[in-house]
């Protein structure tokens, strides 16, 4: 019985009404996104780090391919076999 006079306390609400308190529930909700949103920086966006970092690992692609035939190198020599830069026929492509 406690329920059905607890829920008579609530006053029915109209149509226009209801509208009302919506548009106001919508406003305070977008205020609280804005609020909670990061604000736009003037700093590089995440394509012009990553176009950056490629550019740089491209930069460094002759000092990786000196790394990889000195390491080939140093394997051959360490396994008894003829170094790569002694090959006639070198199949890495790693002089260029």
């Amino acid at each position: 019985m406690s329920e059905t006079t607890g829920r008579q306390s609530i006053s029915p609400v109209r149509g226009d009404d209801l509208w009302e308190r919506l548009r106001a529930i919508e406003d305070k909700l977008s205020l609280i996104i804005e609020i909670l949103s990061p604000e736009d920086s003037d700093g590089p966006t995440l394509d012009e780090i990553l176009g950056r970092l490629v550019t740089l690992i491209a930069a460094q692609n002759p000092m990786l391919r000196r790394i990889d035939l000195t390491t080939g190198r140093v394997l051959d020599i360490q396994e008894g076999r003829m170094p790569r830069s002694a090959r006639p026929n070198d199949e890495d492509g790693a002089d260029a």
